[in-house]
Protein backbone atom coordinates (compact mmCIF):
# COMPACT_ATOMS: atom_id res chain seq x y z
CA UNK A 1 0.00 0.00 0.00
CA UNK A 2 2.84 2.38 0.82
CA UNK A 3 4.36 1.94 -2.66
CA UNK A 4 0.94 2.61 -4.25
CA UNK A 5 0.59 5.85 -2.30
CA UNK A 6 4.11 6.91 -3.29
CA UNK A 7 3.18 6.39 -6.94
CA UNK A 8 1.31 9.69 -6.64
CA UNK A 9 4.53 11.40 -5.51
CA UNK A 10 7.19 10.07 -7.93
CA UNK A 11 9.77 12.67 -6.93
CA UNK A 12 10.02 11.13 -3.46
CA UNK A 13 12.39 8.25 -2.70
CA UNK A 14 10.79 5.02 -3.92
CA UNK A 15 13.44 2.51 -2.81
CA UNK A 16 13.15 2.29 0.97
CA UNK A 17 12.27 -1.43 0.79
CA UNK A 18 14.79 -2.30 -1.96
CA UNK A 19 18.03 -4.05 -1.00
CA UNK A 20 19.35 -5.49 -4.28
CA UNK A 21 19.28 -4.86 -8.06
CA UNK A 22 17.92 -1.36 -7.62
CA UNK A 23 18.87 2.19 -8.55
CA UNK A 24 17.35 5.61 -8.08
CA UNK A 25 18.67 8.91 -9.34
CA UNK A 26 17.51 12.53 -9.65
CA UNK A 27 18.58 14.80 -12.53
CA UNK A 28 19.01 18.48 -11.58
CA UNK A 29 19.71 20.49 -14.76
CA UNK A 30 20.38 24.22 -15.02
CA UNK A 31 21.07 26.30 -18.13
CA UNK A 32 22.52 29.81 -17.93
CA UNK A 33 21.22 32.78 -19.90
CA UNK A 34 22.85 33.45 -23.24
CA UNK A 35 24.52 36.86 -23.45
CA UNK A 36 26.39 38.81 -26.11
CA UNK A 37 29.65 37.56 -24.56
CA UNK A 38 28.71 34.00 -23.56
CA UNK A 39 26.57 31.24 -25.03
CA UNK A 40 24.06 29.44 -22.83
CA UNK A 41 25.72 26.76 -20.71
CA UNK A 42 24.28 23.72 -18.98
CA UNK A 43 25.62 22.01 -15.87
CA UNK A 44 23.70 19.03 -14.47
CA UNK A 45 24.00 17.15 -11.18
CA UNK A 46 22.71 13.60 -10.62
CA UNK A 47 22.56 12.39 -7.01
CA UNK A 48 21.51 8.80 -6.51
CA UNK A 49 21.89 5.37 -4.96
CA UNK A 50 22.87 2.00 -6.44
CA UNK A 51 22.18 -1.38 -4.78
CA UNK A 52 23.69 -4.50 -6.33
CA UNK A 53 24.75 -7.68 -4.53
CA UNK A 54 26.61 -6.01 -1.70
CA UNK A 55 28.18 -3.37 -3.95
CA UNK A 56 25.87 -0.69 -2.61
CA UNK A 57 26.93 2.92 -2.94
CA UNK A 58 25.65 6.44 -3.25
CA UNK A 59 26.94 8.82 -5.88
CA UNK A 60 26.81 12.24 -7.49
CA UNK A 61 27.45 12.59 -11.23
CA UNK A 62 28.26 15.90 -12.93
CA UNK A 63 28.08 16.83 -16.62
CA UNK A 64 29.28 20.15 -18.07
CA UNK A 65 27.69 20.76 -21.46
CA UNK A 66 30.26 23.32 -22.61
CA UNK A 67 33.16 20.88 -22.48
CA UNK A 68 31.44 17.48 -22.39
CA UNK A 69 33.23 16.85 -19.09
CA UNK A 70 31.65 14.27 -16.80
CA UNK A 71 32.69 13.26 -13.28
CA UNK A 72 31.47 10.45 -11.02
CA UNK A 73 31.83 10.89 -7.25
CA UNK A 74 31.16 7.70 -5.23
CA UNK A 75 30.05 7.73 -1.59
CA UNK A 76 29.36 5.09 1.04
CA UNK A 77 25.69 4.10 0.97
CA UNK A 78 25.44 5.24 4.60
CA UNK A 79 26.04 8.81 3.38
CA UNK A 80 22.77 8.76 1.40
CA UNK A 81 19.60 10.00 3.07
CA UNK A 82 16.29 11.55 2.02
CA UNK A 83 13.37 13.40 3.54
CA UNK A 84 9.82 13.70 2.22
CA UNK A 85 8.66 16.95 3.77
CA UNK A 86 10.32 19.08 2.71
CA UNK A 87 11.73 16.99 -0.11
CA UNK A 88 15.53 16.72 0.06
CA UNK A 89 18.22 14.29 -1.09
CA UNK A 90 21.53 14.27 0.81
CA UNK A 91 24.72 12.57 -0.38
CA UNK A 92 27.52 13.23 2.06
CA UNK A 93 27.45 16.95 2.79
CA UNK A 94 25.73 17.70 -0.54
CA UNK A 95 22.05 18.70 -0.51
CA UNK A 96 19.46 18.73 -3.31
CA UNK A 97 15.90 20.03 -2.95
CA UNK A 98 13.05 21.85 -4.71
CA UNK A 99 14.39 25.17 -3.46
CA UNK A 100 17.98 24.66 -4.64
CA UNK A 101 21.16 22.72 -4.09
CA UNK A 102 24.55 23.15 -2.44
CA UNK A 103 27.54 20.91 -2.98
CA UNK A 104 31.28 20.64 -2.66
CA UNK A 105 32.75 17.67 -4.55
CA UNK A 106 36.43 16.79 -4.71
CA UNK A 107 38.49 14.07 -6.41
CA UNK A 108 41.91 13.62 -8.01
CA UNK A 109 40.89 15.97 -10.84
CA UNK A 110 39.97 18.88 -8.61
CA UNK A 111 36.94 20.41 -6.90
CA UNK A 112 33.43 21.44 -7.92
CA UNK A 113 31.39 23.87 -5.81
CA UNK A 114 27.79 24.90 -6.42
CA UNK A 115 25.29 27.06 -4.58
CA UNK A 116 22.03 27.36 -6.52
CA UNK A 117 18.59 28.67 -5.52
CA UNK A 118 15.40 27.67 -7.34
CA UNK A 119 12.23 29.65 -7.93
CA UNK A 120 8.76 28.01 -7.91
CA UNK A 121 8.72 24.74 -9.86
CA UNK A 122 6.40 23.91 -12.76
CA UNK A 123 4.95 20.44 -12.10
CA UNK A 124 3.32 18.34 -14.78
CA UNK A 125 -0.44 17.88 -14.88
CA UNK A 126 -1.62 14.98 -12.68
CA UNK A 127 -4.84 13.05 -12.11
CA UNK A 128 -5.99 10.00 -10.15
CA UNK A 129 -5.37 7.66 -13.10
CA UNK A 130 -2.26 9.53 -14.24
CA UNK A 131 -0.19 10.42 -11.16
CA UNK A 132 2.95 11.20 -13.15
CA UNK A 133 4.48 11.35 -16.60
CA UNK A 134 4.10 7.56 -17.01
CA UNK A 135 0.31 7.81 -16.70
CA UNK A 136 -1.37 4.47 -15.82
CA UNK A 137 1.98 2.66 -16.24
CA UNK A 138 2.94 4.28 -12.92
CA UNK A 139 0.89 1.57 -11.17
CA UNK A 140 2.43 -1.44 -12.99
CA UNK A 141 4.60 -3.25 -10.40
CA UNK A 142 7.01 -5.05 -12.75
CA UNK A 143 8.38 -2.25 -14.94
CA UNK A 144 12.13 -2.39 -15.60
CA UNK A 145 12.47 1.37 -15.18
CA UNK A 146 10.20 4.16 -13.96
CA UNK A 147 10.43 7.84 -14.83
CA UNK A 148 9.24 10.98 -13.08
CA UNK A 149 9.29 14.70 -13.90
CA UNK A 150 9.68 17.00 -10.91
CA UNK A 151 9.73 20.38 -12.63
CA UNK A 152 9.34 21.27 -16.30
CA UNK A 153 10.81 24.71 -15.71
CA UNK A 154 11.89 27.02 -12.88
CA UNK A 155 14.16 29.99 -12.37
CA UNK A 156 17.69 29.46 -11.06
CA UNK A 157 20.09 31.87 -9.33
CA UNK A 158 23.58 31.24 -8.01
CA UNK A 159 26.88 29.94 -9.34
CA UNK A 160 28.99 26.85 -10.07
CA UNK A 161 32.80 26.84 -9.99
CA UNK A 162 35.44 24.33 -11.05
CA UNK A 163 38.91 24.17 -9.48
CA UNK A 164 41.72 22.14 -11.04
CA UNK A 165 43.92 19.86 -8.94
CA UNK A 166 46.72 22.42 -9.11
CA UNK A 167 44.49 24.96 -7.38
CA UNK A 168 43.74 27.05 -10.46
CA UNK A 169 40.10 28.06 -10.61
CA UNK A 170 38.06 29.05 -13.63
CA UNK A 171 35.79 32.04 -13.29
CA UNK A 172 32.58 30.94 -11.50
CA UNK A 173 29.72 30.27 -13.89
CA UNK A 174 26.83 32.59 -13.14
CA UNK A 175 23.40 31.00 -13.20
CA UNK A 176 21.53 34.15 -12.17
CA UNK A 177 18.30 34.26 -14.16
CA UNK A 178 18.96 30.76 -15.51
CA UNK A 179 16.34 28.06 -16.19
CA UNK A 180 16.15 24.76 -14.34
CA UNK A 181 14.63 21.33 -14.90
CA UNK A 182 14.23 18.27 -12.64
CA UNK A 183 13.45 14.62 -13.40
CA UNK A 184 14.33 11.17 -12.05
CA UNK A 185 14.59 7.45 -12.87
CA UNK A 186 14.36 4.39 -10.66
CA UNK A 187 14.06 0.62 -10.99
CA UNK A 188 16.32 -2.31 -11.91
CA UNK A 189 17.96 -1.15 -15.15
CA UNK A 190 17.71 1.53 -17.78
CA UNK A 191 16.21 0.29 -21.09
CA UNK A 192 18.38 -1.52 -23.64
CA UNK A 193 17.73 1.29 -26.17
CA UNK A 194 16.34 4.79 -25.81
CA UNK A 195 16.18 8.36 -27.10
CA UNK A 196 15.94 11.21 -24.58
CA UNK A 197 15.67 14.93 -25.31
CA UNK A 198 15.16 17.79 -22.87
CA UNK A 199 15.35 21.54 -23.21
CA UNK A 200 13.93 24.62 -21.52
CA UNK A 201 16.32 27.32 -22.74
CA UNK A 202 14.15 28.64 -25.56
CA UNK A 203 14.07 32.25 -26.73
CA UNK A 204 12.74 34.34 -23.78
CA UNK A 205 10.49 36.14 -26.26
CA UNK A 206 8.23 33.05 -26.43
CA UNK A 207 7.89 32.97 -22.63
CA UNK A 208 8.73 30.04 -20.35
CA UNK A 209 8.80 26.84 -22.41
CA UNK A 210 10.06 23.31 -21.87
CA UNK A 211 10.30 20.07 -23.85
CA UNK A 212 10.75 16.54 -22.55
CA UNK A 213 10.80 13.51 -24.87
CA UNK A 214 11.65 9.87 -24.17
CA UNK A 215 11.34 6.84 -26.45
CA UNK A 216 12.45 3.43 -25.22
CA UNK A 217 12.32 -0.33 -25.77
CA UNK A 218 10.23 -1.60 -22.85
CA UNK A 219 10.10 -5.24 -21.63
CA UNK A 220 6.51 -6.40 -21.23
CA UNK A 221 5.36 -9.89 -20.13
CA UNK A 222 8.13 -11.73 -21.97
CA UNK A 223 7.98 -9.44 -25.00
CA UNK A 224 8.89 -5.83 -25.78
CA UNK A 225 7.20 -2.72 -27.11
CA UNK A 226 8.45 0.73 -28.03
CA UNK A 227 6.86 3.35 -25.80
CA UNK A 228 7.24 7.11 -25.74
CA UNK A 229 6.49 10.06 -23.47
CA UNK A 230 6.54 13.71 -24.51
CA UNK A 231 5.53 16.95 -22.82
CA UNK A 232 5.75 20.39 -24.40
CA UNK A 233 5.01 23.23 -21.99
CA UNK A 234 4.42 26.48 -23.88
CA UNK A 235 2.25 29.54 -23.32
CA UNK A 236 1.27 28.18 -19.91
CA UNK A 237 -0.27 25.08 -21.52
CA UNK A 238 0.94 21.48 -21.22
CA UNK A 239 0.73 19.46 -24.43
CA UNK A 240 1.25 15.75 -23.75
CA UNK A 241 1.89 13.03 -26.32
CA UNK A 242 2.36 9.47 -25.06
CA UNK A 243 1.73 5.86 -25.92
CA UNK A 244 -1.01 5.78 -23.27
CA UNK A 245 -2.76 8.91 -24.66
CA UNK A 246 -3.22 7.35 -28.10
CA UNK A 247 -0.61 9.60 -29.76
CA UNK A 248 1.52 8.16 -32.56
CA UNK A 249 5.20 8.27 -33.36
CA UNK A 250 5.14 9.01 -37.10
CA UNK A 251 8.85 9.56 -37.71
CA UNK A 252 12.24 8.92 -36.13
CA UNK A 253 14.94 9.89 -38.60
CA UNK A 254 18.69 10.00 -37.89
CA UNK A 255 21.30 11.43 -40.25
CA UNK A 256 24.76 11.89 -38.81
CA UNK A 257 24.46 14.24 -35.85
CA UNK A 258 20.89 15.23 -36.75
CA UNK A 259 17.66 13.69 -35.47
CA UNK A 260 14.09 14.44 -36.56
CA UNK A 261 11.00 13.25 -34.70
CA UNK A 262 7.30 13.69 -35.51
CA UNK A 263 4.46 12.95 -33.07
CA UNK A 264 0.75 13.32 -33.75
CA UNK A 265 -2.56 12.96 -31.99
CA UNK A 266 -6.13 13.87 -32.90
CA UNK A 267 -5.60 17.59 -32.28
CA UNK A 268 -1.90 18.43 -32.63
CA UNK A 269 1.38 17.46 -34.20
CA UNK A 270 4.81 18.27 -32.82
CA UNK A 271 8.09 18.07 -34.71
CA UNK A 272 11.43 17.96 -32.89
CA UNK A 273 14.65 18.67 -34.80
CA UNK A 274 17.97 17.99 -33.07
CA UNK A 275 21.58 18.77 -33.88
CA UNK A 276 23.87 16.99 -31.42
CA UNK A 277 27.11 18.58 -30.24
CA UNK A 278 29.64 17.65 -27.54
CA UNK A 279 29.03 14.43 -25.61
CA UNK A 280 30.24 13.18 -22.27
CA UNK A 281 30.13 9.70 -20.74
CA UNK A 282 27.79 8.92 -17.84
CA UNK A 283 27.39 5.81 -15.70
CA UNK A 284 24.03 4.05 -16.07
CA UNK A 285 22.50 1.16 -14.08
CA UNK A 286 22.29 -2.52 -14.99
CA UNK A 287 20.45 -4.55 -12.33
CA UNK A 288 21.19 -1.78 -9.90
CA UNK A 289 24.95 -1.60 -10.56
CA UNK A 290 26.26 1.56 -12.25
CA UNK A 291 28.29 -0.51 -14.74
CA UNK A 292 27.01 0.72 -18.10
CA UNK A 293 28.51 3.68 -19.96
CA UNK A 294 26.32 5.94 -22.09
CA UNK A 295 26.87 9.21 -23.97
CA UNK A 296 24.93 12.37 -23.22
CA UNK A 297 25.17 15.73 -24.94
CA UNK A 298 24.19 18.72 -22.82
CA UNK A 299 25.14 21.18 -25.56
CA UNK A 300 22.81 20.25 -28.42
CA UNK A 301 20.51 22.48 -30.46
CA UNK A 302 16.79 21.64 -30.50
CA UNK A 303 13.99 23.17 -32.56
CA UNK A 304 10.38 22.43 -31.61
CA UNK A 305 7.41 23.09 -33.91
CA UNK A 306 3.87 22.59 -32.59
CA UNK A 307 0.83 22.85 -34.86
CA UNK A 308 -2.90 22.40 -34.38
CA UNK A 309 -4.39 20.05 -36.95
CA UNK A 310 -7.04 21.80 -39.03
CA UNK A 311 -8.29 19.95 -42.07
CA UNK A 312 -5.90 20.18 -44.98
CA UNK A 313 -3.86 22.91 -43.26
CA UNK A 314 -2.20 23.12 -39.85
CA UNK A 315 -2.20 26.18 -37.60
CA UNK A 316 1.19 27.08 -36.04
CA UNK A 317 1.14 27.29 -32.24
CA UNK A 318 4.80 27.26 -31.20
CA UNK A 319 8.10 27.38 -33.08
CA UNK A 320 11.35 28.08 -31.25
CA UNK A 321 14.98 26.98 -31.02
CA UNK A 322 16.82 26.06 -27.83
CA UNK A 323 20.55 25.72 -27.29
CA UNK A 324 22.34 23.86 -24.49
CA UNK A 325 19.81 21.01 -24.68
CA UNK A 326 20.21 17.50 -23.29
CA UNK A 327 20.21 14.58 -25.76
CA UNK A 328 20.88 10.84 -25.36
CA UNK A 329 20.77 8.18 -28.10
CA UNK A 330 21.57 4.82 -26.54
CA UNK A 331 21.62 1.25 -27.88
CA UNK A 332 19.96 0.15 -31.11
CA UNK A 333 18.08 3.38 -31.72
CA UNK A 334 17.13 2.30 -35.24
CA UNK A 335 14.91 -0.43 -33.76
CA UNK A 336 12.79 2.30 -32.14
CA UNK A 337 11.69 3.81 -35.47
CA UNK A 338 8.02 3.26 -36.43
Amino acid sequence: MLSLVRSFFPLLYQGASKRDSYFEGWYFKQTSKATAAHAARTVSFIPGISRSGGGDRAFVQVIDGASGMTRFFPFAVEEFSVSDSPFEVRVGGNRFSLTGLSLALEDEDGRIDADLRYGPITPIRRSFLSPGIMGPFSFVPFMECYHGVGSLDHEVDGSVSFMAVDGSRTEPISFDGARGYLEKDWGRSMPSSWVWIQSNSFDPAVGPASLFFSLARIPWLGHHFNGFLCVLYAGGVEYRFATYTGARLELLEMRGQSVRILLTDAEHKVEVQVRRNREGTLAAPVRGAMDRRIAESADSCVRVILKTRHGASDVPVFDSVSSASGVELVGDVGSLAP
